[in-house]
């Protein structure tokens, strides 16, 4: 089973998006756990990096859609690369 453990976060574009959108960063620290008995074994994988763009519901601010998730070392080499192609590509979601 794959553990994932929030490490870090941050809001980009906090004042250049409409109300109800947000563009957030996390980190996990990863660990595969397995379990045999009274045993635990936990061993440390690569850390993950994940930029979300996500929708607030106006009527409901207790619910939040993905609108785009983009990982960090897949398609994009880096955060920056990811934030360039969210402001080029996601034009709707800034004011």
């Amino acid at each position: 089973m794959i553990v994932q453990d929030l490490i870090e976060t941050t809001e980009y574009f906090t004042e250049e998006t409409k109300d109800d959108f947000f563009v957030i960063y996390e980190k996990f620290a990863n660990s595969d756990c397995n379990c045999e008995g009274n045993m635990l074994e936990e061993i440390e994988c690569d850390d993950e990096e994940i930029i979300q763009i996500l929708q607030g519901n106006p009527e409901c601010s207790c619910s939040l859609r993905n609108i785009k998730s983009y990982r960090v070392g897949q398609e994009y080499k880096n955060v920056e690369a990811i934030l360039a192609t969210i402001k080029k590509e996601h034009k709707e979601i800034f004011k």
